[in-house]
């Protein structure tokens, strides 16, 4: 199960960046981090996971830089989730892969990674309509940056997290 959740999240790394850029080579830039990300998922390697997961990132900041879209929120939102996701499916492989754990202790990590996305999207939600409220336009050049040095402070607060 938590397999599956980590899968989908290397689908989501690869494809959200076209959601932004539906360009070729953007697509390839995505699937190139979402590369490096299954190489994390599969060994299990917290680093190269975090590695593939800021060149993610890096690969959305661009493509938001190139092009504005107007479903840009949306587009984060699913990235961040994604990011979470495999961050968490490589960090609980990485701890149990050579355990012998009861099908409950999965069901629970699920449901707190469940939890915690819901969580993710109701924050989201309140950031649009306060951001919308407020008009906080970003200067087009400045939003990558942001949207890179937030995606950098999201990794290391998870990692900070889970390897308490």
């Amino acid at each position: 199960m938590v397999w599956l959740s980590g899968i989908t999240a290397l689908l989501l790394i690869a494809g959200v960046p076209c959601l932004v850029l539906p360009d070729r080579l953007v697509l390839c830039a995505g699937v190139m981090a979402a590369a490096v990300c299954a190489g994390g998922l599969l060994l299990p390697s917290l680093g190269l996971a975090t590695a593939g997961a800021v060149l993610a990132v890096l690969v959305f900041s661009v493509a938001l830089l190139v092009a504005s879209a107007t479903n840009a929120v949306m587009a984060a939102m699913l990235m961040g989730i994604a990011v979470l996701v495999l961050l968490d499916a490589t960090h609980f492989h990485q701890r149990f892969s050579r355990s012998a754990i009861m099908p409950g202790v999965v069901r629970a990590h699920i449901g707190q990674l469940g939890a915690t996305i819901l969580v993710s999207v109701l924050a989201v939600g309140v950031l649009a309509v306060v951001s919308d409220v407020f008009w906080l336009g970003l200067y087009a050049a400045l939003r990558p940056a942001v949207a890179a040095v937030g995606g950098i402070l999201v990794v290391l607060a998870i990692l900070r997290a889970t390897t308490r």
